[in-house]
């Protein structure tokens, strides 16, 4: 009589494998129809190219022999049996099921000669996949039709018996070989290796065994480079992913369903195999159950049955595949959807801000926004404070209330707040994506679980207990909105602590040489305490949403276990065990959905701040094509993004202009007129109001074809290049820069070099042309910077040259050079070139076209001809005449510290740290600038100015864990700690004791349940703490809190069959103690928690110290994306993961001990067998952390650069634009993303590796011990659910210690990073304080003064020795590498003496402290800096002064007058100084507001809403507020027009009677009437003298002279230095 139910499932079997079979039918018929050739070419596929060697080396011939091998290895037995059962019909009653297994045999075979005929390899590993499953099926057919006959073959017929196990090795064979086909050779993309996933086997791709190599690697070379790492897939690149959103044209708006259609494919799989995965976490609960009634059958004296052993077999099964679909759903969340998603979000970021108005005004606020006067004493950070102790902050101030809005929103708006986009919420909604799915898991998870326990305990018991629910959830709901509004204005203030960082970075060299770094350490500690407090209340709402999910499935389990024991009076073994598993899972699941639900929120936050700059508007084209550039009835603003009513904006109105081709026009105006504005209109950078502009069209990139061009077409007349207002430079060559991209010509390169006067400069780098420069040119001067950029646009092959004014920051004779031999030189013949310049005269004779702006409109126009005949020409160049009459001299037009006067190049390289140019770093770029050399130094090979990050190597040092552990309160607090989880752990043996006591019998029973959490509550927790790992700030906290709960809630609800009377009394000891463990558990979790709070604040104030201490030249060398890193980042992770880690890591250790410890109640075997998968495991955990360890540092270092060109790129957007370069940029931006994206992949694919390989050894232990179990006829069912539960627990234990440790070292690396910078020397901080009103006089007395910038380099002042009166004027000067911006930065300290000193006053200023120095002096840069704020906060940022001085100083300054409060203005959103009313404007004409004459008008970042000149002048009223003894200019008013620069330097004549003046001077006119002149060769005095004795020297014998006759101005010189001779 045949089993029917087996014919049935053998027969769904066969159906399956027969659908399976499918694929290689229509693979083979596909083949065969189209006749396919084998191909001579190499693989390839949208991953990359197979290259000649790899596509050799790979071979699948092995493998699929193989699979056909062991098909015919099972099929052949299989056939062989059938036949022999239908040949005993009469006694064998499974003949049918046996010839059901042989079909399916046959079909496999089938399979096998389908993957061996297929010619694409790829092919052939799909069928392999199909055949796999095919296998699956077929051996849990044979393994189950197998032992149905086993016992009756070993007894009646072994040759049906030995085939039955032939088969059943066949069945193995054939399945594992099916995943051994390789899929592809190796590719390759842009020459480098594309990763393995896709090209391994199978089997290695699912058990993460493709990056053993790489592990290996890592071992022996103990670190890991990037290089090191394959590249990303097409399905990761950025490129890919940019271009695939592009091409499925998804809106911004509604991102997050953008996001959700573009990874449609990864989501819907994700989501399936969630639900895989939560129905396989039951399984292993489902065998339990099985085994223990089994054991309970034997108790009774039921022999044991080979079913039992099947269902050991079945254990072990079943925990594998749950592990295995666990740990692949993870890897495809990360893999396949948070990085995908992370650089695309990245990518669209990008992309957008290169498209995006370039808006720089600000928005006016309420208040002044000025820095509190602070103590300016210097003391190590926390020396007087207590705050450390304590995560509460002081409640901001009702005014600070008032403006935290407003400041918030602006922070989104700076550059910073749209880097941290990438940084912070592109990553955590990519983040969420990685582990949203456990949203629906764990709903579905509750509802299979709900399942279970209804049929398990009956509906009444469960219902009772969901009562316990509902009272908790208004909780919940309260608590969760709390949430997320404290969420919400938690990420707005790390907005705006990365903005204050960023601009203190920024603004590092005016912070030193005004001794501001306490104000700025105040300024940042105060955003940071106040983000502290909100990190705090954020952290107490997310820990109460926490405790109201994990007491709620408490008191669910306590009250539907009494309720069940009520009703039936009395609980097996088997339902109480595994229904207390399944309450632990549900505690697991429901604990997560808090979390989620709090993450949700935050990437809800953070997805609407990414659309709404993806939603913001772009750049409008605002011109038509056409030949020639044409302004009709224009009217221009700078670019907003919000309406702003036009009379609170500068307009440009009614502009009628036409630009003659291939010639020379020229925009002149006074400062602020809005000149720079009308260069913008012409590249499209303004709102346009009215009119209309025409420009013509250039090529796109694409179509110029760059790399064919040739001499003969090398211009193209429709394209344009841009030198801005502030020079942009890359961080890169010399070269570099000025070749931008173009195919080198040698000779038109050459060219460029002499006519823009670079080859001096050149020849005195050792480095020549290969010299890199840094971040924004922070090791060139200003006039360099200027040449390099005019340079750029020289070599170009643009047909129209638009140029603010390049004349500002060189020398007189320099400016002629330029002017001649480039400006209108060859290079330039032909080309359209539009030049503001406050230079009329020297521009005249050559000049086509002149334009002046004034008065918000255009005040002359028209050829140069006719305005010369009309007289408008002669009124022009008058401006400059009052000027020279003023200052005798053009005296506004100075170069930057240190700019050359030599005749063949006119900007001084000396500039090594000069106030405005940071050539300390051309220092180290350049050892013969370092020594003052003026010859050019030997070639060398050229050195990198900004050093590749550094990176720890091995484990992290021993210090650092010291370190981090005295900062967040030392061994008393960490050993309070430790006694926490000692009274915890005491809590957790207390319930598990009394429930041995209540359960009676069955006392041992309670350790067994333990067995059930492991099985279904680890697995669940497996999956979410793996998520706690990756997701968010704080999600390892909380899981880490899970799992300690986890453990403490373990054995909490076993019940036995007792009386009602004696139930309440063990119900209420029970539930006491577990509330009580859920408590103090709670309260560890705060108590771990004030810990990481302090070491984060403690961490935070000793880097904010030392960073704004550190030597200025380390600074300069530094990218400010690196320090960033530190202050955001790392930071974050200290803030929220590190402590937690610690302490559960420990946790779980101590967890282990005392699991192994356990193991000699069971069985000494156990424990020997614990120990030794101790060790297997302990080697596993070695090769991990080795190679994980390299990996996050190298995330950690790949993150820099990315924000590094996020910022560069944002700074120089207009130039890129410009120039077309907006995708050159855009691709460099995918190549980091990529580097990231590679770091990043590793990192989790090594955490998968090792996770998988944990998963398997604690699976092996669980059959091993099952084993053991059944082997023992002494074990109870209630000592075998102890030991199960011990060998789970085992397992879990120990991965869980290993990957904390892993993390704690993962972790440990922002620790390390940042403590690697706490550690950095700072400048000299100790010495006397000097008098009260010192210095008196301004007396300067320079003694042999010999310095060098580092103990190692030649000196640059050599014996330098010189003396200035009290309130002298004197002029320093002196060729190219003299040593004028040392004199500077040694009288500043930033060079400390190596012998001989300077004294002032009589004291010695080396024993003097720093502060106390810098403090009493003052020096006014070129180059302004500017902090956001107001007009006030950057005048007198301390409020030591009233609004009427205040207002004082900008009159004197001319940004306002006294007589009007109303006059023309100009700059981004910003005034002009006034200027009376034309006489042609009318009354009714729109006048722009002087917003100069309100001091709470806003300053933006950096101060870009004004204009050059206008910074220039509002540092000038600043250092008037100051009024300082001693003060040194670096000519700081080149970028004013001539007329209001006249008037500025009898200004500085007038305001400063009572200060020494120190001017490094580049136009010698500037200080031709001075008291002194200081001549510097070599860093040496040369001449020291009036400016008349020296003239008197001659040419030949005096250097002065020589200058002066070199200079181009020879008469004016001379009639100035004569006139102050006579007048003095």
């Amino acid at each position: 009589m045949h089993d029917e139910s087996m014919i049935l499932g053998v027969g769904a079997a066969l159906a399956a494998i027969t659908l399976l079979t499918y694929p290689s039918v229509s693979g083979l018929v596909n083949q065969i129809r189209k006749r396919e050739q084998r191909s001579d070419d190499v693989y390839s596929d949208p991953d990359g190219k197979a290259t000649a060697e790899s596509d050799a080396a790979f071979s699948d011939k092995l493998p699929k022999a193989a699979v056909l091998l062991s098909a015919l290895l099972g099929a052949g037995p299989s056939l062989a049996a059938s036949v022999l059962a239908t040949l005993n019909n009469g006694r064998d009653k499974l003949f049918v099921e046996s010839w059901l297994v042989t079909a399916a045999w046959l079909l496999i075979l089938f399979q096998a000669i389908a993957i061996v005929a297929i010619r694409r390899s790829s092919e052939a590993y799909h069928f392999g996949l199909f055949t796999f499953a095919s296998g699956l099926t077929l051996a849990y057919t044979t393994i189950t039709f197998d032992t149905k006959v086993v016992e009756d073959l070993l007894e009646n017929n072994r040759l049906v018996f030995g085939l039955r196990v032939t088969e059943l090795v066949g069945v193995a064979a054939v399945t594992a070989a099916s995943v051994l086909l390789p899929r592809r050779p190796e590719v390759y993309y842009q020459d480098e290796l594309v990763d393995r996933m896709y090209t391994t086997t199978a089997y290695s791709r699912f058990t993460f065994s493709w990056p053993s190599e790489l592990m290996k690697l890592s071992v022996t070379k103990k670190s890991l480079d990037l290089i090191d790492m394959p590249r990303p897939n097409h399905l990761t690149r950025a490129v890919n992913m940019s271009a695939n959103w592009r091409a499925a044209n998804y809106p911004d708006r509604r991102l997050w369903l953008s996001i959700i259609r573009a990874h449609a494919g990864p989501f819907a799989l994700q989501w399936l195999l969630t639900f895989g995965t939560a129905i396989l976490n039951f399984a292993p609960q489902w065998v339990v159950l099985r085994l223990l009634r089994i054991l309970e059958g034997r108790v009774l004296g039921e022999p044991l049955s080979v079913d039992a052993w099947i269902w050991v077999l079945w254990l072990g099964i079943a925990i594998i595949a749950q592990s295995l679909l666990e740990s692949y759903v993870f890897w495809l969340s990360w893999a396949e959807l948070s990085i995908p998603v992370r650089a695309q979000l990245s990518a669209l970021i990008f992309e957008k801000s290169m498209r995006r108005k370039d808006v720089k005004q600000s928005r006016k606020k309420n208040k002044d926004a000025a820095v509190g006067p602070t103590d300016p004493a210097i003391a190590a950070p926390g020396a007087e404070t207590t705050t450390a102790d304590a995560p509460e902050v002081p409640e901001p101030t009702d005014a600070a209330k008032e403006e935290e809005e407003d400041d918030l929103e602006s922070a989104k708006k700076t550059k910073q707040g749209t880097v941290n986009l990438i940084g912070v919420d592109g990553k955590r909604v990519s983040d969420f994506c990685s582990y949203q799915n456990l949203f629906p898991g764990s709903l579905f998870k509750l509802a299979v679980s709900l399942t279970f326990l209804v049929n398990l305990l009956g509906w009444i018991p469960l219902a009772a207990g969901f009562t316990s629910m509902l009272i908790i959830m208004p909780f919940n709901i309260y608590f969760s909105k709390l949430y997320a509004d404290a969420q919400d204005k938690l990420m707005k203030l790390r907005d705006e602590k990365l903005e204050v960082v960023t601009e203190a970075l920024q603004g590092i060299r005016q912070i030193k040489f005004s001794a501001l770094e306490p104000q700025w350490e105040d300024k940042i500690g105060e955003v940071r305490n106040r983000e502290l407090k909100k990190v705090w209340d954020v952290f107490c709402y997310d820990a109460i949403l926490i405790a109201c999910w994990v007491t709620s499935p408490i008191a669910l389990s306590a009250i539907s276990l009494a309720v069940y024991a009520y009703i039936y009076g009395e609980l097996s073994p088997s339902v109480a065990f595994v229904s207390l598993g399944v309450f632990r899972a549900l505690e697991v699941t429901l604990s997560v959905i808090p979390e989620l639900t709090t993450d949700l929120l935050d990437a809800w936050v953070s997805i609407k701040r990414i659309e709404e700059y993806l939603c913001s508007p772009d750049l409008v084209k605002v011109s038509k094509d056409g030949d020639e550039i044409l302004f009709d009835k224009a009217s221009i603003a700078w670019p907003s993004d919000e309406d702003i009513d036009e009379s609170e904006r500068f307009v440009l109105r009614d502009v009628n202009l036409t630009f003659p081709q291939g010639e020379l026009s020229v925009i002149s105006g006074k400062t602020g007129t809005g000149k720079s504005m009308l260069l913008s209109a012409i590249l499209g950078e303004v709102d346009l109001l009215a009119g209309s502009i025409t420009v013509p069209d250039g090529l796109s990139i694409d179509d110029r074809h760059d790399s064919k061009a040739t001499k003969g077409d090398w211009i193209l007349p429709k394209s344009i290049a841009y030198i801005a207002q502030i020079p942009w430079i890359e961080n890169a060559t010399i070269r570099e820069n000025i070749i931008f991209g173009l195919p080198t010509d040698e000779e038109r390169y050459q060219k460029t070099i002499e006519v823009c006067a670079l080859t001096k400069d050149l020849e005195m780098l050792s480095d020549g042309e290969d010299t890199e420069i840094g971040a924004n040119g922070i090791n060139l001067s200003g006039g360099q910077k200027w040449r390099i950029t005019l340079a750029r646009a020289i070599y170009s092959r643009a047909g129209i040259l638009v140029m603010d004014d390049i004349f500002s920051a060189v020398d007189a004779h320099v400016g002629r050079h330029i002017f001649e031999k480039c400006i209108n030189g060859e290079l330039c013949a032909g080309r359209t070139r539009i030049l503001v310049t406050h230079h009329v005269s020297l521009c005249a004779p050559q000049t086509k076209f002149l334009v002046e702006l004034g008065e918000g409109r255009v005040l002359h126009s028209g050829l140069l001809s006719e305005l010369a005949e009309d007289g408008t020409l002669d009124r022009i160049k008058s401006h400059e005449q009052r000027a020279v009459e003023v200052n005798e001299d053009e005296t506004a037009e100075a170069t930057a510290v240190n700019s050359d006067n030599s005749t063949d190049n006119g900007d001084d390289n000396d500039n090594e740290s000069g106030p405005s140019d940071g050539g300390a770093l051309k220092k180290t770029a350049s050892r013969a600038s370092q020594a003052g050399a003026a010859e050019a130094a030997p070639k060398k090979t050229a050195r990198k100015f900004v050093e590749d990050e550094k990176r720890e190597e091995g484990a992290v040092r021993k210090h650092v864990y010291l370190a981090y552990l005295k900062a967040s309160g030392g061994w008393p607090f960490w050993a309070s700690v430790v006694v926490v989880f000692f009274i915890v752990q005491i809590l957790n043996v207390s319930r598990s004791w009394w429930l041995r006591i209540w359960t009676g019998l069955y006392d041992e029973k309670s350790e067994a349940t333990s067995f059930n959490y492991s099985t279904l509550g680890h697995h669940a927790l497996g999956q979410n703490q793996q998520y706690s790992y990756t997701g968010g700030l704080h999600h390892q906290t909380t899981m880490g809190s899970v799992n300690g709960f986890s453990s403490a809630f373990s054995s909490s609800n076993k019940v036995g069959t007792y009386t009602t009377e004696s139930m309440s009394y063990y119900m209420g000891i029970y539930v006491l103690l577990a509330m009580s463990t859920a408590i103090i558990s709670s309260a560890r979790y705060f108590y771990i928690y004030f810990g990481s709070i302090r070491a984060s604040r403690t961490l935070f104030e000793r880097l904010n110290f030392i960073i704004l201490r550190a030597p200025l030249r380390w600074l300069d060398t530094v990218p400010v994306g690196r320090i960033l890193n530190r202050f955001t980042a790392d930071f974050n992770i200290i803030d929220n993961q590190l402590a937690n880690s610690i302490s559960f890591g420990g946790n779980s250790f101590v967890q282990l001990i005392g699991v192994v410890l356990s193991g000699f109640f069971v069985s000494p075997f156990i424990v020997l067998m614990s120990f030794a998968l101790l060790v297997i495991c302990v080697y596993f955990a070695s090769i991990y952390v080795t190679a994980a360890r390299p990996a996050k540092r190298l995330e950690s270092t790949a993150k820099s650069p990315v924000f590094e060109q996020f910022g560069t790129a944002l700074s120089g957007v207009v130039t890129i634009r410009g120039y077309d370069k907006v995708q050159v940029y855009i691709q460099r931006m995918y190549r980091k993303l990529d580097d990231w994206s590679t770091t990043t992949w590793h990192l989790w694919l090594f955490n998968r590796w090792v996770g998988w390989r944990m998963s398997l050894v604690g699976s092996f232990f669980s059959v091993v011990v099952a084993s053991v179990l059944f082997s023992s006829p002494t074990i109870d069912s209630a000592l075998a659910g102890f030991a199960l539960a011990f060998a789970l627990d085992f397992s879990s234990c120990v991965m869980w210690t290993v990957r904390l440790y892993a993390n704690v070292e993962l972790q440990m690396n922002a620790a390390e990073r940042i403590i690697e910078y706490t550690e950095l020397p700072t400048e000299d901080l100790g010495g006397q304080q000097p008098p009260a009103a010192w210095p008196t006089e301004g007396r300067i007395e320079v003694d042999n003064l010999v310095v060098s910038y580092a103990p190692d380099l030649p000196p640059v002042l050599k014996g330098l020795t010189f003396g200035v009166e009290r309130n002298q004027r004197v002029g320093v000067v002196g060729r190219t590498g003299a040593g004028k911006s040392s004199l500077t930065l040694a009288l500043f300290r930033f060079l400390e003496a190596r012998s001989g000193g300077i004294h002032i006053d009589g004291i010695d200023i080396s024993k003097i402290r720093l502060h106390d120095l810098r403090s009493r002096l003052a020096i006014i840069p070129q180059d302004p800096v500017l902090f956001s704020g107001t007009i006030r906060s950057n005048l007198d940022p301390f409020n030591t002064h009233t609004d009427e001085e205040l207002r004082d100083c900008l009159d004197r300054v001319h940004l306002t007058t006294s007589r009007a409060s109303s006059a023309a203005t100009s700059g981004r959103n910003s005034p002009t100084p006034a200027e009376p009313a034309s006489s042609s404007s009318t009354v009714s004409e729109p006048k722009n507001v002087n917003i100069f004459n309100d001091l709470s008008s806003q300053i933006s970042e950096g101060g870009l809403n004004l204009s050059q000149g206008q910074r220039q002048l509002l540092c000038l009223a600043r250092a008037i507020v100051r009024r300082p003894r001693v003060m040194v200019l670096d000519e700081a008013t080149s970028a004013v027009d001539m007329h209001t620069d006249g008037l500025i330097q009898r200004s500085i004549r007038e305001e400063f009677t009572d200060s020494t003046l120190l001017v490094i001077a580049h136009r010698l006119s500037t200080i031709a009437d001075f008291d002194r002149i200081l001549v510097l060769s070599d860093g040496a005095v040369a001449e020291y003298g009036t400016p008349r004795e020296l003239w008197e020297k001659g040419a030949e014998e005096g250097i002065f002279r020589g200058m002066c006759e070199e200079s181009g101005e020879r008469d004016k010189l001379e009639k100035v230095v004569f006139g102050t001779a006579s007048s003095s």
